[in-house]
């Protein structure tokens, strides 16, 4: 019985390897026609949203460019006069503040190295006693 089986096995084995296959698709060709279809058409909508996109942008950075490039003039020259004097008092402010800051810095620069000398002596005092 076993003989049996075994010249079986040994029959079915040599038509499987003898046998030709060949792939199958899975799908038809009209659905993976169409699969492509969509993937194209899909494409084709993205560039076409990308591109509205970028022309939206374009068109509002031009607009946003042009409101900036148009100067605006004073109404009249009294206007003009006090803007610039405004400007001028600014000016002088700002030149006292920095005065101001600058000087308030150097005596804390000078502070700082008294400081320092003040601990190096304490450090040299320190060292001397041990």
């Amino acid at each position: 019985m076993a003989d049996r089986i075994g010249s079986l096995r040994r029959l079915r084995g040599r038509g499987i390897a003898q046998r030709a296959y060949e792939l199958q698709p899975v799908r038809s060709r009209a659905a993976r026609i169409a699969t492509w279809t969509l993937a194209g058409i899909g494409c084709v909508a993205c560039v076409v949203a990308g591109g509205a996109a970028v022309r939206g942008y374009d068109m509002r950075i031009a607009a946003t460019h042009a409101s900036c490039m148009t100067p605006t003039a004073p109404a009249s020259r009294d206007d003009a006069q006090d803007a610039l004097t405004r400007a001028q008092l600014a000016l002088k402010q700002e030149a006292a503040s920095r005065a101001t800051v600058q000087k308030s810095a150097d005596a804390l620069a000078v502070e700082v190295s008294r400081l320092k000398a003040q601990v190096l002596f304490l450090q040299g005092q320190s060292h001397s006693r041990r």
